[in-house]
């Protein structure tokens, strides 16, 4: 006789965590997500087949974690894409995302969820009241403002930190505007999300609830500011305001990874 296959409740939260080469701090993340205090929630570890194989680590922590989700990609690449891809296998109703380098600070998830009673994206934010940028240099701190004027200017969004990647969205906005055809370019997929949002509903329909996080040091890896990853987020913010894509020829420059 055959079994039944084990259905798993449908959870209330779907956590995405974008890796690569990120299997030293894996365990410490998700252990940290866990001694949080959820009523029901999975993880979905995204990985695009990194070298240390953080994909093959993460799958052995399954056998520990039954809310685990672990997806390889072996043909597409970059930070954005990976949390579209999560998102859509995400079963919640509640879309979450932060960072496994511990960058992000894992107690303030249970918060963030919370906003999203209120709003329709909850963000962590540098900006707000309990927040800072922690030891980043005057360099990224320059460089970080700039953006956000830029993301202001050209895409009209009303984030304090437009460049945070530390956010919850409703599942039934990110439903909504995944019509098939969604290419983020560059990593900042905060300000993709809501820009399409504002497109689809109105900017008076999406509402925006942030909370103050203290950015912890990199603790391992590269930093993502590249002169690539510059030039794909300014390209990213000329065809969200045109609602045109820009093709340049890509100069020879270090890819990013995040």
């Amino acid at each position: 006789m055959n079994e039944l296959p084990i259905r798993r409740p449908t959870p209330t939260v779907s956590v995405v965590m974008p890796v690569y080469n990120g299997d030293l701090f894996l365990r410490q993340s998700l252990d940290s997500i866990l001694a949080q205090t959820y009523p029901d929630f999975e993880v979905i570890v995204v990985d695009d087949d990194s070298p240390d194989q953080t994909w093959a680590v993460a799958q052995k922590f399954q056998k520990r974690y039954p809310w685990l989700q672990v997806i390889r990609r072996r043909q597409v690449r970059g930070l954005s894409s990976a949390v579209i891809c999560g998102f859509r296998h995400g079963r919640g109703r509640i879309l979450g995302v932060m960072d496994a380098d511990l960058q992000h600070d894992v107690a303030l998830v249970p918060a963030l969820l919370e906003e999203t009673a209120h709003a329709e994206f909850a963000v962590a934010t540098r900006r707000a009241a309990g927040g800072s940028d922690g030891k980043c240099s005057r360099f990224r701190r320059f460089g970080s403002a700039i953006a956000t004027m830029l993301a202001r200017f050209l895409a009209n969004v009303p984030f304090s930190d437009p460049m945070s990647g530390f956010f919850a969205v409703r599942r039934e906005v990110f439903e909504s505007i995944d019509d098939g055809d969604l290419h983020p370019r560059g990593y900042k997929i905060l300000i993709y999300l809501y820009v399409r949002a504002v497109h689809r509903f109105g900017k008076s329909a999406i509402r925006l609830r942030e909370l103050g996080y203290h950015f912890a040091n990199r603790q391992r890896g590269q930093s993502k500011l590249t002169a690539s990853v510059m030039l794909d987020y300014f390209l990213m913010l000329m065809e969200l305001r045109f609602k045109t894509p820009f093709r340049v020829a890509r100069p020879r420059w270090s890819h990013a990874v995040f």
